[in-house]
């Protein structure tokens, strides 16, 4: 069903009939480099504002570093908190990561729009800046089409295979929690649920991993009804949310949401994905609920105990 979706998309994109909002993005990515339109010169002042709240470094052009971190727009300008707790994990871990100038954005335009090519062109500049950078492993933000397009579809488009692996944030985190890497400190005492997104659970099968992490740090975690692959899309998946005209049906589907919330009657909503956020932060406003909705990567630095500055490995 996904690829016939994809296959009637690629039909309408290249007959100009695409939605406007999607459009504006996918040009934006190819002309700025960003769907949002953000550029370095915005990148390098939220590292500099991260830097001086968490006392890391945030580095950059890293040749040789393990893990090379990549962003969607919505991090870098939403949730800027996120690249701090990317610092503080890998600080703790004793691993060495880098951001890249030339490919800072994983937000894939080409796959909401059904636009292969763009896809590809997309994706090139990140597996250059990896390539270039000499990275063993690329970490795919909390972002579904970034995941999807570089962890499922990237090599297909490339037309052949990468040299570094590709992981999401929260396959990472589990391989360092796995690994006895991950240390935490203390416990949430609010009655928390997890909200799997659509691309990272049901398409990449990663189901087991934020439980782990959930279970870490959390006394009063409860599963939704329908949790796990079978969880149900916050109402902006697939391009959804990037169409103005799309707000009446993201709120109509945002109800079998809140029906899910409303079974388990959390205090706080965890998930791994920007999109996700705003969405369902927008669903909860309509709806006039007040549950806050917070990042699982964010959440697990937050039990980190503050940080004493280690030597990366290979430095």
């Amino acid at each position: 069903i996904v690829y016939m979706v994809r296959k009637f998309r690629e039909g309408m994109s290249a007959s100009g009939n695409a939605p406007e909002g999607i459009k504006g993005a996918a040009n934006r990515t190819i002309t700025i480099g960003s769907p949002m339109g953000v550029k370095l010169p915005a990148v390098k002042a939220q590292m500099r504002h991260v830097e001086a709240d968490y006392g890391l470094p945030i580095p950059m052009d890293v040749e040789g570093a393990e893990y090379l971190v990549m962003l969607s727009s919505m991090e870098i300008m939403n949730f800027p908190e996120y690249l701090g707790a990317i610092a503080k994990i890998m600080n703790q871990a004793g691993k060495s990561w880098t951001l890249c100038s030339t490919a800072f954005e994983a937000t894939n335009a080409g796959m909401q729009i059904g636009n292969s090519d763009l896809a590809r062109v997309i994706v090139s500049r990140i597996v250059e800046a990896a390539e270039k950078l000499k990275v063993k492993t690329v970490i795919s933000p909390e972002c579904g089409h970034a995941y999807t397009a570089l962890r499922w579809e990237g090599a297909n488009l490339m037309g052949r295979s990468f040299g570094f692996k590709v992981r999401h944030i929260i396959e990472v985190l589990g391989e360092f929690q796995e690994q006895g890497l991950l240390k935490t400190e203390g416990f949430e005492t609010d009655r928390l649920t997890f909200h799997d997104p659509c691309q990272l659970a049901r398409r990449g099968g990663v189901i087991k991993q934020q439980r782990g992490l959930m279970n870490m740090v959390a006394k009063n975690f409860v599963e939704m009804p329908d949790a796990g692959f079978m969880n149900w899309c916050c109402g902006g998946g697939g391009g959804a949310s990037a169409i103005e005209e799309g707000e009446e049906l993201r709120m109509e589907a945002f109800k079998k949401k809140k029906s899910q919330f409303d079974a388990v009657k959390p205090d706080r909503v965890v998930t791994a994905c920007a999109n996700c956020r705003i969405v369902m932060e927008e669903g909860l406003e309509h709806y006039k609920m007040n549950l806050p909705v917070v990042g699982l990567t964010e959440m697990i630095a937050d039990h980190i105990p503050n940080p004493v500055v280690a030597k990366p490995e290979g430095s």
